[in-house]
């Protein structure tokens, strides 16, 4: 007769998987990352951006426990949540690099249009956010939505962090350009 195993299959899946998305983050977070200079207009390579999106899954499964079930149900809203999120702030960097462009020979009118577009933008964070909420709070609960807004919290001050770190450890005690 075989020996009784501590854990059962589904126990021990859910452990390895945890591990595995545990070693990645560690190794995402503590690894050298090596400083690239860039433009200010430039974005980050879609490589690297690709990688940040990688982390930021893995640190959101992890601080939200999620069940198979429930990831299953959980990531495909939140990749398309993601994808209207970031078509969203897209737009709102092209208006303000409108703005800085041509802020010394804005009329009175001009001004107010971009205001009122600004605004507008705003707004559909908001309502984007609002129509996930349901949606999320259907496949992961309440208690799980208000632990995602948290965790991408706290992810994203965890990478302007190491950001600040890298750019200091760059260019000294000079500060962000704008």
């Amino acid at each position: 007769k075989p020996i009784a195993l501590f854990f059962d299959r589904r126990t021990m899946k859910r452990t390895l998987q945890r591990i595995t998305v545990l070693i990645a983050f560690c190794a995402a977070v503590f690894a050298p990352v090596v400083a690239q200079e860039t433009d200010d207009d430039q974005q980050p390579p879609k490589e690297k951006l690709a990688e940040l999106k990688a982390q930021k899954s893995a640190y959101i499964t992890t601080k939200l426990n999620l069940s198979t079930e429930q990831a299953q149900q959980f990531w495909p809203i939140y990749n398309e949540y993601d994808a209207k999120q970031d078509a969203i702030r897209k737009e709102a960097r092209e208006l303000s690099h409108g703005a800085r462009n041509s802020s010394g020979e804005l009329s009175e009118s001009q001004a107010a249009e971009m205001i009122v577009k600004h605004l507008a933008n705003r707004q559909q964070e908001v309502d984007l956010e609002k129509q996930y909420a349901e949606k999320f709070k259907k496949s992961i609960g309440s208690v799980k939505t208000v632990q995602l807004r948290l965790a991408e919290q706290d992810f994203n001050r965890e990478v302007l962090r190491r950001l600040k770190e890298r750019t200091g450890s760059r260019s000294g005690d000079q500060k962000f350009k704008r």
